[in-house]
């Protein structure tokens, strides 16, 4: 079949167009299908992170830190755990810096959402220890504490991780919320 002026101007008018929209379906239907496979997927994890949150950044030091919570899901490589980490790094968040014992610490909050507000849940003391870096990777402090999943009832749990570092005047630091996640 010719493909006329006509068709060509007027995609309406033949075959040409039926090509055309059949190619646009399948590309809209496979873009819809991705973003409903985005949106109401559930991820093979059950822990939800902030990692390497800035909390203090001065002339000599950057403070970073991670939160995280967790909770079990069965079939899944998970358990009921909140998740602290403080990392000391040269100023401008550059390589990391070896501190010594003490000079670090971290402590966590577990939040549990009661319908209008975060409460605290569970809570832990501070742990203190040495900075470094151990292949290539900064270190310090860190927690893991069991906060007995749903220990303040079903509903929405998130960790407040509160990582500081001695910069030999002061202890710099602040607050890195994990994220939230449902805890049944």
């Amino acid at each position: 079949m010719a493909v006329s002026r006509r068709m060509v101007e007027d995609p309406a008018a033949g075959p040409a167009n039926t090509t055309v929209k059949n190619t646009a379906r399948f590309v809209l239907a496979g873009g819809a299908a991705l973003v409903v496979a985005a949106v109401w997927s559930h991820p093979a994890h059950a822990w939800t992170w902030a990692r390497g949150v800035t909390v203090y950044s001065g002339a000599g030091l950057c403070v970073r830190g991670d939160a995280g919570v967790d909770h079990f899901r069965p079939g899944s490589f998970s358990g009921n755990l909140a998740y602290a980490n403080a990392y000391a790094l040269s100023g401008g968040c550059g390589g990391g810096v070896t501190k010594p014992d003490g000079s670090a610490a971290v402590r966590l909050e577990v939040y549990r959402w009661n319908g209008s507000a975060w409460a605290v849940c569970r809570s832990t003391g501070w742990t203190y220890g040495p900075t470094g870096v151990s292949g290539g990777e900064p270190y310090g402090p860190s927690q893991v504490f069991d906060y007995g999943g749903a220990a303040c009832g079903a509903g929405f749990y998130g960790t407040m991780a509160y990582p500081y570092v001695w910069d030999g005047s002061a202890w710099r630091g602040g607050g890195v919320w994990s994220g939230y996640e449902y805890v049944p």
